[in-house]
Parts: structure tokens; sequence; C-alpha cells
């Protein structure tokens, strides 16, 4: 599997020095700049794009606005895929309250809010069929798409364009249950979404201290999740143009303790990172 790294503004650096060949790069740099202006800075430290990130895509927002903008940019976007040498747009699965990722709204979790989902990724599905891209769900738990069967519902609702994929990411569907022991969990979303698949991502969701639930990102170790049973779930499963993003790392010294615990797994796992 190829590996990619997300670590912000240490991003090229990290990779860099861990040897990682990809990086994400974002609809609107790419639609703003154009393609030569966006790959500069990889090309000259040999990085490739794993990850066209258009995350704040959201088809059911309630900022009009602001949602325009977003549908301009993945419109103007996509035809630039075959360029880039990435095919994956990674969009939002949905949701009405418009932070996104933030927040939620009940109103996510219902057959029409789906429906919704599916009538407006249409016309980008199109594009994207025409173009050679795709566009990939980041599912989440607050979202429409919260889960393996709701993308294959909204799939089905688009006829099954096989544009349309669905990001692995086993820690953004933890429930509470989830976080004391993921094991069933992660072997669902892995099996469970096989011949869907767009990117892998990996990073650790934990409970913290606090009254009631309180959880959030964490470093890589210091969750619950086993990362060789994922990446041994994964591996079969990923498609050869795609790739598995080690993401939300959040220093250089984070990077290197994430990267050797995810090469230990792989290494238990018997998958190989590129």
């Amino acid at each position: 599997m190829r590996l990619g790294l997300e670590a912000g503004e240490y991003t090229h650096d990290v990779a860099v020095e861990h040897g990682i060949s990809g990086v994400p790069i974002s609809a609107d740099q790419l639609a703003n700049d154009g393609v030569d202006a966006t790959l500069t800075p990889l090309k000259e430290r040999d990085l490739e794009v794993c990850q066209i990130g258009a995350f704040m895509f959201n088809p059911l927002s309630t900022d009009l606005q602001a949602q325009a903008k977003q549908a301009a940019t993945l419109e103007k976007a996509i035809p630039l895929a075959r360029e880039t040498g990435c095919p994956y747009f990674v969009i939002n699965g949905g949701n009405y309250h418009p932070s996104g990722y933030g927040a939620g709204d009940a109103r996510n979790f219902t057959d029409e809010a789906l429906t919704k989902v599916a009538d407006a990724l249409k016309p980008y599905l199109e594009a994207a069929e025409q173009h050679g891209a795709k566009v990939s769900i980041e599912a989440y738990l607050k979202t429409a798409v919260n889960s393996p069967e709701a993308f294959l519902q909204l799939k089905d609702k688009v006829g099954g364009v096989d544009a349309l994929r669905c990001n692995v990411d086993v820690t953004s569907l933890y429930d509470y249950q989830d976080l004391w022991d993921p094991t069933s969990k992660a072997e669902h979303v892995c099996t469970a979404l096989a011949g869907h698949y767009g990117l892998g991502h990996i990073k650790e969701v934990a409970l913290h201290e606090g009254f009631h639930i309180h959880a959030g990102l964490a470093p890589l170790g210091s969750g619950r999740t086993n990362w060789a049973q994922v990446l041994r779930l994964i591996a079969p499963h990923l498609p050869e143009d795609s790739w598995l993003i080690l993401e939300h790392v959040l220093s250089p010294e984070e990077g290197r303790s994430s990267v050797e615990l995810l090469r230990a797994a792989a290494n238990e796992a018997g998958v190989t990172l590129g």
C-alpha cells in the first residue's frame, strides 16, 4: 500500500524525513492556482498527490452562500484531476449543520437526507466519470453517511456509479462502546465497504476524562485501535490507485512516533507500506 501523510504545516518535511511519497492538496488551491503552481512544491521534493481535499463541500449545509463557493470549486477542480495524478476528491457525507464536522443535526439521520445528498452529488459524479476522477465520501458519525450501510444506500440512490467511493476511516465511525473495544467495528467497516473503497485514513480517536462522554483526536497508539488488524483488513481491498494516509499529525515529533508505530503494525500484519 502506498503511504501518504497529512501533518499540517509540517506535511512536506515530515513526509520527506520518513520516505513517505504522498501528500494531500486542496481542491481550493487546485481550482484557484492551477495544476502547475499547486504541484511545483511537491515535485521539488519528489512528492506525489495522494488526496484532493474538498472536505467542506457539504451537500446538506444550510450555509448556502458558502456551499455555492464550494460547489464552484469542485466543478472547476474535477476536470484537473488527471493532471495531478490523483483521482480522489474527498467531501463531507452531508450535515445540515454548516460546521460540517464539529456539530450535528438530527435531520442527518434520515432517508430524506441521503436522498438529498444523492441528488446534490449526481452532476459531480457525472463530471468525475467523464474526467477519470472519484468522489470519495468522508464517512463520519455525525453526518448522513455515518456507517457502511448508509454509504451503500447512498450509492444505490445514485445508480451505483463507480465514481462514488467511501474512505475507510474506522475511527470516524466509533461510538462510545467502540472507544473501549473497536475490534468488531473495525472489522465491520473494512469488510462491509469492500469494493467501494476510496482512500484509507489512519488517525486515532480516544476517550478523554470528563463528565458524560468526552472523546476526540489523539496521537496514534494512545487509543485502543489495533492497527495491525485494520491494515490486515484494508490491504486486500484498497485500489491500486489509492493511498493509505496517516492524518491529523500535529508535530514532527508526533509524526516520527506515529510513522514508527504504523510501520510496526504493518510488519505485524504482513503488509508492505510503500
